[in-house]
C-alpha cells in the first residue's frame, strides 16, 4: 500500500501564498536602509534623509524630502513648503549625564520659505515653522530667531511696525514685527499671518531691503534623527523603573 503524501498544514500552505503574493510584507526588516547617495539639484541625499522618489526601504521617513520638476529639494510639512538650499552631515557627541555619552549625527539643513523668490518683489514668505524641542522632533531651528507677519487693514505709524510690502496693494498693508512685541504694541486693526524664522537676534532697526536679503539666505534647521530614539529610551527609563 502505497504510503500517503505528506500535507502541509493550511497555516504554512497560506504562509508561503503569502510570500509569493505579498513579497513587500517583508520590507518592514529593512527599513531605514542606508541606500548610498542621490542628488536633487545640488543638494546631496544622503542618510538618513530619502526622497519620495526612492524605494520604500531606503532612508528615514521621518526625513522625505521631494525633489520637483526644477530640480528643486522640498521640505513639504504641514505648516507649508520649504526650498533645501544645503545639507551638511556631521557627527556630534551628546552628553546625556556626567558620565554618559554617544556619538549621534547632527546634521543641518540650510532651508528658505518657497513662497518667497529672488524674482518676484511681490512675494511674503507665508509659511509659518513650527518646532518641538521634546524628543517627539524631528527638526529644531538652529541659531534663529522668529518674526511676526502681520496684515493689517489700515497703514501703521509705529517704528515697531516694518514694511514687508515690497510691491503696492490696495486693500491690506503687510508688516514685520520682532517676535519680543509685547502685546500691549499688536493693533486690532492687524492678524498674524505667519511666524517667520530669519537668522538674525531681533530685526529692530532693519530696513525691508535688509530683512528680505536676510529672509532669502534661509535658515537653518537641526537634525535630530537617530538621537529621537535614544532620547525616547532615556524618557522611558524613569518610569519603566517605577
Amino acid at each position: 500500500m502505497p504510503k500517503p503524501k505528506p500535507q502541509l498544514p493550511l497555516f504554512g500552505l497560506m504562509a508561503v501564498i503569502a510570500l509569493f503574493l505579498l513579497p513587500e510584507a517583508c520590507i518592514g526588516r529593512n527599513t531605514n536602509k542606508d541606500c548610498g547617495s542621490t542628488m536633487c539639484g545640488n543638494v546631496n541625499i544622503s542618510y538618513p534623509f530619502r526622497l519620495t522618489t526612492q524605494p520604500s526601504n531606503c532612508g528615514d521617513h521621518r526625513f522625505e524630502l521631494e525633489c520637483d520638476n526644477n530640480n528643486h529639494t522640498n521640505l513639504v510639512m504641514k505648516y507649508g513648503r520649504f526650498y533645501v538650499q544645503n545639507i551638511s552631515y556631521d557627527i556630534c557627541t551628546v552628553k546625556f549625564s556626567p558620565n554618559r555619552s554617544q556619538n549621534i549625527s547632527c546634521d543641518t539643513m540650510q532651508v528658505m520659505d518657497a513662497n518667497l523668490s529672488k524674482d518676484d518683489n511681490c512675494s511674503l514668505p507665508r509659511y509659518s515653522f513650527h518646532v518641538d524641542n521634546s524628543c517627539k522632533g524631528p527638526y529644531t531651528l538652529g541659531a534663529t530667531s522668529v518674526m511676526f507677519l502681520v496684515n493689517c487693514s489700515e497703514p501703521m505709524n509705529s517704528s515697531s511696525y516694518i514694511n514687508a510690502s515690497r510691491c503696492l496693494t490696495i486693500s491690506s498693508y503687510f508688516y514685520f514685527l520682532d517676535s519680543k512685541t509685547r502685546l500691549e504694541n499688536f493693533s486690532e486693526s492687524c492678524t498674524i499671518d505667519a511666524l517667520v524664522p530669519i537668522m538674525v537676534d531681533n530685526i529692530s532697526g532693519m530696513s525691508t531691503s535688509d530683512i528680505y536679503k536676510t529672509l532669502l539666505l534661509g535658515f537653518d534647521l537641526e537634525i535630530y534623527g537617530p538621537f529621537l530614539d535614544y532620547c525616547r529610551k532615556e524618557t522611558e527609563k524613569p518610569f519603566q523603573s517605577m
